[in-house]
């Protein structure tokens, strides 16, 4: 139970230093540290979110749309990858911090 605890709380810490990386534009580490993260967690909905963020500022919007819908799958309750993907089909798309949904705490 501990241990469970312990990942849980070093996979978030993890995360958070993720979307750090999104926010600042640091996108070498952001990738490295979402690949890392996929290792020990691939079925985590906030990773696939964040994947579907940093493709979407790389402009790559089809992967970037895949993610979101996987984050939404493996999550059905969190709710991010959903504005996310539909922030990214609108017909105004703007991509701008402002509007993306990093779904952290």
């Amino acid at each position: 139970m501990i241990k469970e605890y312990k990942n849980h709380t070093n996979i978030n810490n993890k995360i958070n230093k993720i979307i750090h990386y999104l926010k600042i534009e640091d996108y070498e580490s952001a990738i490295n540290n979402i690949k890392n993260v996929m290792i020990e967690d691939l079925s985590s909905g906030k990773i696939h979110n964040l994947l579907g963020i940093y493709y979407e500022k790389k402009g790559d919007f089809n992967k970037a749309r895949k993610h979101y819908r996987v984050a939404n799958d493996l999550d059905p309750t969190f709710i991010a990858p959903m504005k996310n993907l539909e922030r990214l089909v609108n017909f105004r798309y703007i991509c701008s911090d402002k509007y993306i949904d990093y779904g952290g705490e």
